[in-house]
């Protein structure tokens, strides 16, 4: 019981910071409605899912887990998943194309988000599976941990390169490695040393395992 009562509060957690996000971002970015308006429209149906009692939550869960695929509890399982899953979120924020969208930031932040809670659901459904062994449970419980701190840090991250002049930032940490994506037109030597020097405090990764990218 209080295994789930953590492991429902690091999604509740996951959830709020995107709701911070969301709303640090309109602040910046009151333009943009329309792309906004959708993004409020998920925070908003996210915050009356998790929002309710105990009782409510775990109905949300069963809901959402029957559409989730259940694999056999086996070695590589919360690994595989975890790097199909940042596999997925780091090739869509990458792409060329995407990054030419006008809308970029909120439709592709929404979308490492909306990636990532699914992760979490089916880590949680291999946690609460009897048939799971315990190495593979304990392995999911610590990925769904590292999956708050690493949203956390993104945040953080964000609001840092936008207090040094950005317009916008979009972060993706990995354990081993992040990925950047700011809003200008040309990314200087300057711009560049400064993004360096806020990931590489706040992550600890060699330059070498940071990829800078421009919002075109």
């Amino acid at each position: 019981m209080i295994i789930k009562k953590r492991t429902l509060y690091l999604i509740s957690l996951v959830i709020l910071l995107v709701v911070i996000g969301y709303i640090n971002h309109q602040l910046n970015k009151q333009s943009m409605k329309q792309a906004s308006t959708e993004y409020q429209k998920y925070e908003e149906d996210l915050v009356d899912t998790y929002n309710g009692d105990e009782d409510a939550i775990e109905t949300a869960n069963e809901s959402v887990e029957s559409e989730i695929k259940v694999v056999d509890s086996r070695e590589n399982q919360v690994s595989d998943i975890k790097n199909e899953t940042n596999d997925d979120i780091e090739e869509t924020i990458s792409k060329e194309e995407n990054r030419k969208k006008s809308n970029y930031f909120i439709e592709y932040r929404l979308s490492r988000d909306k990636l990532r809670a699914t992760l979490i659901e089916r880590l949680n459904k291999i946690i609460k599976n009897d048939k799971t062994a315990e190495k593979i449970r304990t392995q999911a419980q610590q990925e769904i941990i590292s999956i708050g701190n690493l949203s956390e840090k993104e945040l953080y991250i964000e609001g840092l390169l936008k207090s040094k002049g950005f317009e916008d930032a979009l972060v993706f940490l990995r354990e081993d490695k992040v990925r950047v994506v700011v809003s200008v037109d040309k990314l200087t030597k300057q711009d560049v040393m400064k993004i360096l020097d806020i990931v590489k405090e706040e992550t600890k990764l060699n330059a070498s395992n940071i990829k800078i990218m421009e919002k075109f």
